[in-house]
């Protein structure tokens, strides 16, 4: 396991570990159960239900089909996107700053890969670049508190639950993290 993924990993169990006591003092109170949505089983342990999604009319799947992205073919995933990822991102990303993330597209996300169809993630031009150390992660926190919030908050947690991933676990090295989408400042 890197340093990168130890760090990211230690800043998703903060960022857990501060949820709590910020819907406690007042946060908003829980939504109702989505098809998809991570869901509390019998223990109290959350449980990861992978998105349903309706296939396109080029595939011949049953309807309802429940897929991660994993088992989608390339079809499925562009659907995918425009459907399920796009709209539940750009609202997102619009409610944490509209006026920066008003108008966001697949070349938002993807760049370059969005016009040539190759999608390719992480995108190196991604802002901000992820540091792969810990010094650097502590730096980019201490810059940008509120940005490093959203997006381990929401964005890593949320785009992990509707690819059928689980969230980065900095105990195993595996999941949906940073570098997904953002390279880090040694990449080009």
């Amino acid at each position: 396991m890197t340093s990168a993924n130890k760090l990211v990993g230690l800043v998703v169990l903060g960022l857990a570990a501060a949820l709590p006591v910020a819907i406690s003092c007042g946060g908003a109170q829980p939504e109702a159960a989505t098809p998809g949505a991570a869901s509390a089983s019998a223990t109290g342990a959350a449980t990861n239900t992978p998105p349903t999604l309706p296939p396109p009319a080029t595939t011949s799947p049953a309807a309802g089909t429940t897929l991660t992205w994993k088992d989608m073919n390339h079809d499925q995933r562009l659907e995918f996107m425009k459907t399920t990822v796009l709209p539940k991102m750009k609202a997102e990303f619009a409610a944490y700053d509209s006026k920066r993330f008003g108008n966001i597209t697949c070349g938002t996300c993807h760049g370059d890969g969005a016009k040539d169809g190759s999608f390719k993630m992480p995108n190196p031009k991604i802002m901000p670049k992820v540091p792969n150390d810990k010094e650097g992660f502590a730096k980019l926190m201490k810059d940008k508190p509120d940005a490093v919030k959203f997006m381990g908050g929401k964005v890593v947690p949320e785009m992990a639950q509707m690819l059928g991933m689980d969230p980065y676990d900095m105990k195993t090295g595996k999941g949906f993290g940073c570098h997904e989408c953002h390279t880090a400042p040694d990449t080009k």
